[in-house]
């Protein structure tokens, strides 16, 4: 599930606010757990979230449950709704078996909606007066708050959430396949004037080498890379940047005077 809240971080280049929708799922079990921000709450953030995990928990259940939110079904139905086709495909990847609340059902989804509760007092709680200037940054913090929340004895236990999964889930859940589900989507552009290319999705620029100004290039991207081809040749690889409106660029794609004014200015 999504919790309800957003957490925060203050963009680096530009001091704007950047509010990030919060994926959490959890083991019923155990109560292990895990917490990511997100860039948005689309389908293919989603997925990502899932590929990681699956690679913190270690493995895979043998089925997933989620609440009725139009990233996971389709066509909401009280005894076979449908998913996703993306998230299908994900779960075929990954052998697991897609399952979904009942709609107005709220204790079939009662283990995460505690969950989220949890997530506020031992994460955001104490995350509240820091302040993180990347993503990368907010989801270190976050990854340092549940790793202590799990090493944390349950209230009058002698044991941990970490010490219940390893000791009775981690052992049954299944073997991950050799490479993580994969989204990939591809555009065409022309490379400006300025050697950059915009990705039309996100309405952001990043740059290839000069010397392809005015060429037609493919762009081929997943939720973390992009990747820009001329002919079968890739010229450019970035991270991708989901900022509207904003530049990323490599000096080595610059020509010499402008790698000057670069440093001049630096």
């Amino acid at each position: 599930d999504f919790a309800g809240d957003m957490l925060h971080y203050v963009d680096y280049h530009t001091g704007e606010v950047i509010a990030c929708p919060v994926f959490v799922c959890v083991f019923p079990y155990s109560g292990y757990s895990y917490v990511e921000a997100l860039p948005n709450a689309q389908l293919p953030q989603l997925v990502k979230a899932l590929n990681n995990a699956l690679v913190y928990f270690g493995g895979a259940p043998l089925s997933v449950r989620s609440d009725n939110m139009k990233q996971w079904v389709s066509k909401s139905c009280k005894y076979e709704p449908k998913f996703t086709e993306m998230l299908e495909s994900w779960a075929s990847h990954n052998n697991i078996a897609l399952l979904a609340s009942r709609p107005y059902k709220p204790r079939d989804k009662s283990t995460v909606e505690n969950n989220v509760k949890i997530t506020y007092t031992r994460i955001y709680a104490p995350l509240r007066n820091e302040t993180y200037h990347s993503l990368i940054h907010l989801n270190k913090a976050i990854r340092a708050k549940l790793e202590a929340h799990h090493q944390l004895n349950f209230q009058k236990k002698t044991f941990s959430r970490a010490e219940l999964f390893v000791d009775k889930e981690k052992k049954v859940l299944q073997a991950l396949p050799e490479s993580p589900f994969n989204i990939k989507h591809y555009a065409t552009a022309k490379v400006q004037r300025n050697y950059h290319v915009m990705l039309g999705e996100d309405m952001h620029f990043y740059s290839v080498p000069y010397r392809y100004i005015g060429k037609n290039v493919r762009i081929a991207y997943c939720s973390d890379h992009v990747e820009i081809y001329y002919d079968v040749q890739r010229i450019a690889v970035h991270r991708r940047d989901y900022r509207h409106h904003q530049y990323t660029s490599e000096k080595e794609h610059m020509p010499e005077n402008h790698q000057s004014t670069m440093l001049l200015r630096g």
